[in-house]
């Protein structure tokens, strides 16, 4: 799926992951449901998975490998499941499935589709985050995002940002960058004010031009400056 050139990005950290997993955990437990068992869908459900695993005292926690993002807003033409796993760990058990973000939906169907050919005793789902152009609104929802963007989370903060700063590197098309002018760009490209940017993820651009010259995307031009390595 390929994006515009312009499109907007939102930068999160753990706090504020932590209190979505918190507000999800209570509607969980309004609801009456009592899951036996959590399907964390890796990667990205990782976090909220564990972290409700604590919340609502359990100890039974297992993953189930989807593969949907090839990179950064790239999307590849469908989810598949990568590794299958042994039914037992779900049969004749309340399972709850955890995502980080419904964005397409996809993920969280197939997921479903195939946990329910294992003979769960029930299955419900959970997302940190909704958006509205999903086509599957999970049974708890941390937060709806009416309008669409791409959800830096904290636990894919180096690589999310690697690629959109050395995108826009690239079309700004200037011979090196400072800091500030990253700053400028991700703001013209993606909508992310330098101020909000250090507020949620304080003095982390200079780290990410360091991993980026590491990674050989980026070197350093002289003067605190850097150019992208195409």
């Amino acid at each position: 799926m390929a994006l515009p050139d312009y499109f907007k990005c939102v930068v999160t950290n753990w706090d504020y992951i932590y209190g979505l997993c918190r507000g999800l955990s209570i509607d969980i437990r309004k609801s009456g449901y009592k899951p036996d068992v959590i399907v964390a869908l890796a990667r990205g459900g990782w976090f909220a998975g564990r972290v409700l695993c604590d919340f609502l005292d359990l100890n039974d926690l297992t993953s189930l490998k989807i593969e949907h993002y090839t990179g950064t807003a790239n999307a590849s033409e469908g989810p598949r499941i990568r590794y299958l796993f042994d039914g037992d760990s779900v049969r004749n058990k309340n399972v709850l499935i955890v995502d980080d973000i419904s964005d397409t939906g996809k993920s969280m169907i197939a997921a479903k589709e195939y946990i329910a050919k294992l003979g769960p005793a029930g299955v419900r789902t959970a997302t940190l985050q909704h958006l509205t152009c999903s086509q599957i609104k999970a049974d708890y929802v941390g937060e709806v995002l009416d309008e669409w963007a791409w959800v830096v989370f904290p636990w894919n903060f180096v690589e999310d940002m690697c690629d959109l700063t050395g995108q826009v590197m690239r079309k700004e098309k200037l011979k090196a960058y400072t800091i500030s002018d990253v700053k400028s760009c991700l703001k013209k490209y993606h909508q992310i004010e330098p101020t909000y940017f250090e507020i949620t993820q304080p003095g982390r651009l200079y780290e990410i031009l360091c991993e980026m010259e590491y990674r050989g995307k980026a070197r350093k031009s002289g003067n605190g400056a850097w150019e992208p390595v195409c």
